[in-house]
Order: structure tokens, then C-alpha cells, then sequence
């Protein structure tokens, strides 16, 4: 029998917060990181080797909540509910980004609409859609990688955190050695252990730390996280500088260091930041809810902005756009999710459940409660 509901991981919400904000200024400063090396540059550098930590920390709560749970092991919940909140979405998305892109390039007509649906089967449509398209063939897949992890022995549980270790540690020496030494790790055996271009260890590796019951100092991951993100800060500076242009090697998100900086995070979230703040959680509860459908839409939309004109190219525009993007996003999530026949495509939230967690319903409930009760909205339980 399947246990009960577990108690809500508040420190997941707030590392979701900071993985959707980050992926969108991530893909925002993209396009002036290909410009002049420049103090602006180095600035957004800074930011941007952060940012990279997005998409770990996603694969990494996914990687927790589903090899935790026993519910993981039953076909049925896979198949009618979880891969469909991923598909169905997946699916309106892309139709809206065929829409737009034919509209905005090759011109609005059926063949150039049906064409690129087609290609969608087997490519993503716009580049951000990569992710999900990995994340539901690891949903497919986790079945069978619950069974596999939960059935370990502690040596097992030892022997699974050592590959996981080697395919980090193989892309960091790849970066830190010479390019005349590269052969000596680019070892056959660990590229082909390297599943899902390595983002399955990620999200195996997001099941030990949340399942680790051992507390390390908090002066340890503060100092790991400021150690990792210099040298990825500092290795991004040197080698685009080396070679003319920017250059991603240091913010590789599938390994390396920004898997142990996304993994300093978790912990000291984890370990410092998991209890509910009551006056945040009528804020922080419909943007979690909708992080992935923000995921979804943010790149289509930072497309139209490019379509208009508005291409940022100062440290401060980025940021500016970003936070524009984001609470874009929210005002349209939020308004398409109290339309119930289009709730479901746009967010993979039924339309009941984005009445009590995401919609404009669910606010104005709020307001509401908060009045009758004669309370300040921001202060409301």
C-alpha cells in the first residue's frame, strides 16, 4: 500500500523561484554575452554563471520527489498523470511557438505551420524546449530507476555516487587540463555513462542529497559555494577572453562545476530555508506552480521582444528585462489558468488545482479572506 501524502518540501519552492528566474536572465544575457568582452560583459558573467545552476537544481528536485516516492513505482500515476502534465503542455507550447515563429519568419501559412510541427516529433522547436523533452524520456525511464535505486545496499547506494562523481570530475580536469592532455580524460567507458548527456547523474545525484540525513556545516557549502562559483566565474573570464569569444565550458549545466555549485545550493537551502514563510505564501505558492509553464513560455517570449526591437544589451537592461519576462509571464499564466478548458495545455494544472494554488481565483480568494478578516493581504496566513 502506497504511503500517505508527505509532508510539502518549502525549501524546493524557493530553489524553483530562483531556477525559473535564473533560466530566463540565463537565455536574456545570451545574446550581449556574444558581444565585446567588456566590464558589462564581466558583470553579466557573474550573474550568468549562476544562473546556469537552473537547470541542474530543476533536474534535481524531480530527481528527489520522484525516487522518494513509492507512487513512482505504479505505471498507472505515470502514465495518466504525471507524463501527461508534461506532454499536453509540451504540446500547446510548441504549437504556440510554430505560431509565432511562422508568423515572425516564414510567413503564417499551413504548410510552413504543418512542417514544423512535424519536425517538433523530433526536434525541439524553440532551443529551451530541450529540457522537457528530456526530463519526460527520464519519466518514462523512472519506474524502473526507482526499483533499481530503492533495492541498493549501502555499497550499492556508494558505487552509484562514484560514477556520478567520475562524470563530473572527468568534464572538470577536461576544462583544467591542457589541450594536449585531453585524450588522457576522455575515457571511453564514462562518455557512455553519461546518459541523457549526463543530466540523468544530475537528477539521481538530486535523490542522495535530498535523502542525505548527514548535516554539513553551513560554512563549508557557503565557502564551496563561493570557491565554485569564482573559479566558474574566473574560467569563463579566461577562456573567452583566450579564444575572442564567450565561451560555456566552465557553465557546462549537465556536468562539472556547475553540477557541484547547483549541489552547495541544494544543501544549504535544504539544511536553512525549509519552513513555509507565512507572508510570502500566498506569493510564492502560484509561481511554483506555475515554474514550469513559465519555463515553457519565457523564450517565446523574449523572442517577441527581439521581433520588437528590445534587445538588451547593458548588465542592468538584462536584468530589467528579465524581471519584465517573469512577471509577464505570471500576469498570462495566471489569467490562461482561470479559462478551464485551456488551463491544463497552458500550466498542466487542472483547473480545481489552479483554483487553490496559481489562478486569479485563488487570489482573489485571498484578498478576499484577507479583508473579511480585516488583515493586510501581505500579512495574511
Amino acid at each position: 500500500m502506497l504511503k500517505n501524502k508527505r509532508e510539502h518540501i518549502y525549501y524546493f519552492d524557493y530553489l524553483r523561484i530562483i531556477a525559473a528566474i535564473s533560466v530566463i536572465y540565463m537565455h536574456v544575457a545570451a545574446l550581449p554575452l556574444r558581444d565585446e568582452i567588456n566590464m558589462q560583459w564581466q558583470m553579466m558573467n557573474i550573474c550568468t554563471s549562476f544562473a546556469f545552476t537552473a537547470v541542474p537544481l530543476f533536474f534535481m528536485i524531480s530527481g528527489y520527489l520522484l525516487l522518494s516516492d513509492p507512487k513512482t513505482k505504479d505505471i498507472t500515476i505515470l502514465l495518466k498523470k504525471r507524463i501527461p502534465r508534461l506532454i499536453i503542455p509540451l504540446a500547446g507550447w510548441t504549437i504556440v511557438a510554430v505560431l509565432w515563429l511562422a508568423f515572425s519568419e516564414t510567413g503564417l501559412t499551413v504548410h510552413a505551420v504543418a512542417e514544423q510541427l512535424v519536425s517538433a516529433l523530433n526536434t525541439p522547436v524553440m532551443i529551451h524546449f530541450w529540457y522537457m523533452y528530456t526530463i519526460i524520456a527520464v519519466y518514462l525511464i523512472s519506474p524502473f530507476l526507482y526499483g533499481a535505486i530503492q533495492s541498493l545496499e549501502r555499497k550499492g547506494h556508494i558505487y552509484v555516487l562514484i560514477l556520478i562523481g567520475l562524470v563530473s570530475f572527468r568534464t572538470i580536469l577536461y576544462i583544467l587540463l591542457p589541450d594536449s592532455l585531453d585524450r588522457f580524460v576522455n575515457i571511453d567507458f564514462i562518455n557512455k555513462i553519461e546518459f541523457f548527456s549526463g543530466h540523468l547523474c544530475t537528477f539521481i545525484l538530486g535523490y542522495y542529497l535530498g535523502s542525505c540525513k548527514q548535516k554539513v556545516p553551513n560554512w563549508i557549502l557557503v565557502t564551496g559555494t563561493a570557491v565554485t562559483l569564482c573559479i566558474i566565474i574566473v574560467g569563463t573570464s579566461f577562456l573567452s577572453g583566450k579564444v575572442g569569444t564567450y565561451t560555456q565550458d566552465f557553465q557546462n549545466q549537465s556536468s562539472g562545476f556547475e553540477i557541484l555549485l547547483a549541489s552547495f545550493l541544494f544543501l544549504f537551502f535544504k539544511q536553512n530555508c525549509n519552513k513555509e514563510v507565512k507572508w510570502l505564501k500566498h506569493i510564492v505558492k502560484p509561481i511554483v506552480s506555475l515554474s514550469l509553464s513559465i519555463y515553457m513560455m519565457h523564450n517565446i517570449l523574449l523572442s517577441m521582444f527581439y521581433a520588437i526591437g528590445i534587445y538588451p544589451q547593458t548588465k542592468l537592461e538584462v536584468t530589467l528585462v528579465t524581471i519584465l519576462i517573469f512577471l509577464i509571464c505570471i500576469i498570462v499564466l495566471k489569467t490562461v489558468a482561470n479559462i478551464k478548458p485551456i488551463c491544463y495545455i497552458a500550466t498542466g494544472i487542472p483547473y480545481q488545482s489552479a483554483c487553490n494554488s496559481c489562478n486569479w481565483v485563488y487570489t482573489y480568494h485571498w484578498i478576499k479572506n484577507c479583508l473579511h478578516a480585516g488583515k493586510d493581504p501581505a500579512s495574511s496566513q
